[in-house]
């Protein structure tokens, strides 16, 4: 007897991928938040994300990416994916390398 599949939806949202989960509910309100004029401001949802870290980060930037290429149609995930990404830009580029200017002959 073989074990049952899971449905993509299941094996991508595990409990253990919270960043994906945070990155999509942060999305999805972003989007409809106009917010009321004199309401205090919210802060930016990539600051928020990016607190999870580099690691954390782009293994969300992996699953929603193989989410968004099984259902192209998945807004859900792409506006996540945007988010991700601004989250993963703010935290600047990690150079393995130490790079030197070359001198001039």
């Amino acid at each position: 007897m073989t074990a049952p599949q899971l449905g993509y939806a299941q094996a991508v949202m595990t409990s253990e991928d919270s960043v994906v989960e945070r990155a999509i509910a942060l999305a999805s309100s972003a989007e409809g938040d106009v917010g009321e004029p004199g309401s205090p401001k919210r802060g930016d949802p990539a600051e928020e994300l990016a607190r999870a870290g580099r690691t954390a980060l782009e293994d969300a930037r992996t699953r929603l990416v193989q989410r968004i290429y099984l259902r192209s149609d998945d807004y859900e995930a792409t506006a996540a994916l945007t988010l991700v990404n601004k989250a993963l830009a703010a935290l600047g580029w990690e150079d393995a390398y130490n790079w030197k200017h070359r001198r001039k002959p």
